[in-house]
């Protein structure tokens, strides 16, 4: 008899050491910092601890999707004061004494070599500063060049205040990170309620046209009660069967491990679209837990991010007439070069914006 209660005792007395060891694990859980979030959730899983599945989403998350600067390193940065006096071309006040309703900064994507490109927009469309009581910004874009003509891009940098310059050599994918940069640059230097656009240096852009459709949506957004500012295709909108390239000669390449669908999303393409900086940094922030397309920018991030947003198509509009169109650069038919190519289109949209209230840096 006394042998059998030895027995129950050697037993019950493991027994309850195992459930203590099991209380303690458990109630440790709660507050241990692990090394390593996959091994702590299969040790919460081995033990049958309580696990909230919202907590394990997110453990998943970080462990497999790290965050990533892209590499993308500032050499230069704009002053967004970039100029401190206007000029009017109607002699009235507007320039002076009157309070901006919103701003605007485009980020332009250029290559260093292309100086011509942007003297000619600073001659013409990036010259406007203000129309009505809208401010608007321009910002180039460029990599980091041969070592002989960053002196010249120092140069220009300090006549005009306008060029963020980035770490990296020229090469076509480099397109996707000078998007980046620009966005990278407005989530941390910009308002939330500045507007944002990103476009190229061969691009030619009627202004009055993206206020008025600023304009427009900034109505809509209240009148709606939306949640964002929507996605503007200011250059072209594609929502419909559009299949990614799959040839792998082909300068936007899509191999099917990155992206196995047949088509992509409704989204805008890379020459110009136009958002709010609330919904750059949102996406923005996205870019950096996720595998990015930098030769395919425009469809990964109006579309492909956008759709991780949870932003609904709708809110990636069309609008009736485009504001920015693509022009072939500065060479005619024959070959010869001109560089004031796109003066007489400049003569007319002045024409445009003389009776309204503007100023021109």
């Amino acid at each position: 008899m006394k042998m059998k209660k030895n027995c129950v005792y050697f037993m019950f007395i493991p027994a309850c050491l195992c459930c203590v060891v099991l209380i303690i694990l458990c109630g440790q859980d709660t507050t241990r910092q692990s090394s390593d979030e996959e091994d702590t959730l299969q040790k919460l899983i081995n033990i049958n601890c309580p696990i909230n599945l919202n907590e394990v989403a997110d453990v998943r998350r970080s462990t497999i999707q790290p965050r990533s600067n892209h590499g993308i390193e500032f050499l230069l940065q704009p002053h967004i004061a970039f100029r401190k006096k206007h000029y009017t071309t109607n002699n009235d006040t507007t320039c002076k004494d009157k309070e901006s309703s919103w701003a605007m900064v485009t980020f332009v994507k250029s290559a260093a070599h292309n100086i011509d490109r942007r003297n000619l927009l600073r001659r013409t469309w990036a010259s406007l500063g203000k129309i009505d009581r809208s401010n608007f910004y321009t910002v180039f874009i460029i990599e980091k060049p041969a070592e002989e003509l960053q002196e010249n891009i120092r140069a220009e940098f300090l006549k005009y205040r306008d060029i963020l310059q980035i770490n990296n050599p020229e090469d076509y994918q480099i397109i996707g990170l000078k998007t980046l940069a620009g966005m990278k640059w407005a989530s941390e230097n910009l308002p939330f309620n500045y507007y944002y656009s990103t476009s190229d240096d061969d691009m030619w852009i009627d202004m009055l046209k993206v206020k008025e459709l600023i304009d427009q949506y900034r109505m809509v957004v209240m009148e709606d009660d939306w949640p964002e500012f929507p996605i503007i295709c200011t250059y072209k909108w594609w929502r419909g069967s559009v299949a990614p390239l799959r040839m792998p000669q082909d300068k936007n390449f899509i191999p099917r491990q990155q992206y196995r669908w047949p088509y992509w999303p409704t989204f805008c393409f890379g020459g110009m679209y136009t958002t709010s900086v609330s919904v750059i940094k949102q996406l923005w922030e996205l870019s950096t837990i996720t595998e990015p397309f930098y030769n395919a920018d425009g469809v990964w991030i109006t579309g492909l991010l956008r759709n991780k947003l949870e932003m609904p198509d709708e809110m990636v509009v069309r609008p009736e007439e485009h504001a920015a169109k693509h022009y072939r650069g500065f060479e005619n038919e024959d070959g010869t070069v001109k560089y004031d190519v796109k003066f007489d289109e400049w003569d007319e949209a002045l024409k445009k914006v003389q009776s309204r209230g503007l100023c021109r840096w």
